[in-house]
């Protein structure tokens, strides 16, 4: 019985360790996609920025100022919400990756539980008899 234990413990920890590392290989992918969006977005900003100071120095009227800055303000702004869009989905996937490992535990939880019980109970069983 003590060995059907160990077995069934060891069998547990290397499921544990398993979705820890499945887990810990969705945190770093997701972290590595939102840091490239990251950089890609502070991309955008200095090349608005440096578009903003051609428009400044470029611009022949208030009106025609304006009107380019509203611009440049208006792309920055599109460029912004794309890439919330696109962290929003990396975060998404990376909870449905992180919920797919955790279902798969709780299953194999249960299934160890219910082995443990049925070994608790033969071994009950047998001490009795």
């Amino acid at each position: 019985m003590q060995n059907q234990m160990f077995d069934a413990y060891n069998e547990m920890a290397q499921g544990s360790f398993e979705a820890l590392r499945k887990l810990g290989e969705i945190n770093l992918r997701a972290g590595e996609r939102l840091f490239q969006q990251q950089l890609d977005l502070t991309n955008v900003m200095l090349e608005t920025s440096t578009k903003g100071m051609e428009v400044v120095t470029k611009a022949k009227g208030y009106q025609e100022l304006m009107a380019s800055q509203a611009k440049l303000a208006q792309d920055y702004g599109q460029e912004f919400l794309k890439s919330y869009r696109s962290a929003i989905e990396v975060l998404t996937e990376a909870r449905d990756s992180a919920a797919d490992v955790m279902d798969q535990q709780m299953q194999a939880a249960s299934k160890n539980v219910q082995v443990a019980s049925e070994t608790l109970k033969k071994a009950a069983a047998k001490a009795a008899a």
